[in-house]
């Protein structure tokens, strides 16, 4: 009886034995079906939708690309607007101090106050080539250290029309006038303005243009020599460049981020310019990156000589040649 018994727990764990490999096998066989149909079909969707984000990232990095790329084309066209400007202001008051000169000159019958206006439009440039009275106009009160629009206004319904006569206005005067206009002008000093405006009648720009930047808001002895002074500012806002030969961006093509990238390479005026070799220039563009892969440096240099020898009609003529900065014969 014993050995029957022995014999049915074998035949048992036989039979189990063969009951867990079964359902084993069946397990493993159901999670290779699981994974091939189900796990399979989502990795397929996981490769694909990486390949997608790295084509959305590509066009993403070639519309920022192009992004910049516009934005200097940009700035470039702004750039040549402004020019284009500034030669239009210049032609109107050559225009206006030919007029005057013409009236003097072909019947015979113009005022001394005519012919004034006609040199005084034309014969004052300074050293640099600008006219300064032609591009501003001897009646713009305003070229005077802490003279505005307002000022200007009652000083003219005062009598006082140009710099001459307010070279021989007095101080008292001046300041009768402004009390005359209220407590609002009661912080207005007038003490420098006939000397700023006898400075400019007699054309003298340079010694103008220090003494502002001695001043501050018309006041001796506040300036700080480093901020530009009216005329500067007012010639800017006239011609659309400057004069001060640390500005860069008189060069047709560079704007203000690529005048500091060149001022942080050493070249910090129009001598530099002028000296730096293409290969030179083209290194610090491609130092910074893609976004100024447009920028032609090949007619910079040639655009600073000629800003830096004072040359300044022969630079509109070549800037009115170029293209953004560019040659477009090559």
């Amino acid at each position: 009886m014993s050995n029957i018994l022995l014999l049915d727990t074998g035949c048992c764990s036989w039979l189990c034995l063969w009951w867990v490999l079964w359902t084993l096998g069946a397990f493993l066989l159901g999670a290779l079906l699981h994974h091939y149909l189900f796990c399979k079909d989502k990795q397929d969707k996981i490769d694909s939708l990486s390949v997608e984000r790295d084509g959305l990232h590509a066009q993403l990095t070639n519309a920022e690309k192009d992004m910049a790329s516009l934005k200097y084309q940009l700035d470039e066209a702004n750039k040549h607007n402004t020019h284009l400007r500034g030669q239009l202001t210049k032609c109107e008051s050559d225009k206006a101090a030919m007029a005057a000169q013409a009236a003097v000159h072909g019947d015979g019958d113009g005022t001394a106050l005519g012919f004034a206006a006609g040199v005084a439009a034309s014969r004052d440039a300074d050293d640099d080539g600008i006219n300064y009275a032609g591009v501003l106009g001897t009646d713009n009160l305003q070229i005077v250290e802490g003279v505005g629009p307002k000022i200007e206004g009652l000083m003219k319904e005062g009598g006082i029309a140009d710099w001459g006569a307010l070279a021989g206005t007095s101080v008292e005067r001046l300041q009768e006038i402004l009390e005359g206009a209220g407590s609002r002008y009661r912080l207005a000093n007038p003490k420098t303005w006939p000397q700023q405006a006898k400075l400019a009648h007699e054309g003298k720009w340079d010694e103008l243009i220090e003494y502002q930047k001695f001043l501050d808001a018309g006041v001796e002895n506040k300036g700080d020599f480093a901020s530009p002074s009216k005329v500067e500012k007012l010639i800017v806002k006239k011609l659309g460049y400057s004069t001060n030969p640390e500005d860069l961006k008189i060069v047709e093509g560079i704007g203000p981020k690529i005048e500091g990238l060149l001022k942080e390479a050493g070249i910090k005026n129009w001598s530099d310019m002028a000296a730096a070799s293409v290969e030179t220039l083209q290194g610090v563009l491609d130092a910074a990156g893609d976004r100024y892969r447009l920028a032609d440096p090949s007619t910079w240099a040639k655009q600073a000589s000629l800003a830096a020898a004072g040359k300044w009609d022969e630079l509109k003529t070549y800037q009115d040649f170029l293209s953004g900065g560019k040659n477009p014969t090559k």
